[in-house]
Parts: structure tokens; sequence; C-alpha cells
């Protein structure tokens, strides 16, 4: 019996633990997409999450580690939704960006301030980068079929589109105007 709450208590702890360190990533995802990363403190950031600023140094070693957490949580975890595509289609890829950037508009936000910040953490503009890299593989190879031998440079083209209407959205975030384009997008490469 004694063991059995003793086990209880660690679970209900490790579970509070949990739960603040989500916490922190949200706001770190939050307070970083409005304010940016260089002027957001880890001491903003506890005080956001209502956590001590040494818990959050106790799950991360410092911003850097954090933000790259966060990326890792969200892009990752974005990109893998959109890249979800049926029937191998572009079509697809698409409709499941349109939703990703409605659903997502803080962390997209985000990803765009740290690509074009200078004093972006290397770790993170890897990060970034690998997601480019996986993408314009998928792309790439959807496009096979009808552009052969340059498929690779259709599929950068496409990706330039997707940044654009991307930028786009978050400056002006507009349902019906993104749906339009991304239908205008499905259409050209039926």
């Amino acid at each position: 019996m004694v063991d059995s709450i003793f086990l209880i208590k660690i679970v209900t702890e490790r579970s509070v633990i949990m739960n603040k360190k989500e916490q922190i990533i949200f706001s770190a995802l939050y307070l970083f997409s409005k304010n940016g990363f260089t002027e957001t403190s880890i001491d903003k950031i506890a005080k956001h999450a209502k956590v001590s600023k040494g818990l959050t140094y106790s799950h991360f070693k410092n911003k850097d580690d954090l933000l790259r957490v966060v990326i890792e949580s969200t892009v990752t975890e974005m990109t893998e939704k959109m890249m979800k595509i049926e029937r191998n289609s572009i079509s697809s890829l698409l409709q499941n960006l349109k939703i990703g950037l409605i659903e997502n508009k803080n962390i997209i936000r985000l990803s765009l301030l740290l690509l074009i910040h200078p004093q972006t953490p290397v770790s993170v503009t890897k990060l970034l980068e690998k997601q480019k890299q996986e993408l314009i593989e998928l792309l790439s190879s959807l496009l096979a079929d009808k552009h052969k031998e340059n498929s690779k440079i259709e599929a950068e083209l496409l990706l330039a589109t997707i940044d654009g209407i991307t930028i786009d959205f978050v400056l002006n975030p507009n349902v019906e105007n993104l749906e339009n384009k991304i239908n205008y997008t499905i259409n050209k490469y039926k």
C-alpha cells in the first residue's frame, strides 16, 4: 500500500513537471512570435508561464536551447502534417498547408522572423533548412512525372510560391484570400 501511494505521488509530480515544461514551451512560442527571439528573455518567458526562472533553466540549458525545442516540437509537427498527403497530389499538400497556416499562425510568424534574423542560433537555422530540403524533395517527387528533369527547379519555384502565400497570410490573415491563392495554385499544378 505504501509503495502504491509513493508511486502515485511520483507520477503526479512528474505530470506537473511535464505540464510546467509544456507551459514554458507554449509561453516561449507566444513571446518569441510576438516580440522576437532577441527581445524575449528567459525571465519574461518564466513570468508568462507562471513558473520560476530556475525551473525554466532546469528544463532548458539556455534561451537557444528553448528556441530549438520550440522549433523542433512545433515546426516539425506542422511540416509532418502538411507532408501527409493523399494520392501523391500537390492538391492535398496545398490543402494541408492552408489548414496549417490557419491553425499555426504564431509558429509560422516565428519561423519567418527566425529565417531573416541575423542572430538566430545556428542549430535553429539548420533545423529550418532541413525542413526546407525535405519539402523540396517531396515536391520534386510529386512533380517528377510532369516535369521530369526539371522537377527540382519546379519544386523550388513552387516552394517560393508557397513561401509568398505564407508571408502574405501572416501579414494579412484573410482566409478567403488564402483560399483563393491556394485554389489557384492547385489548378496551376493539376
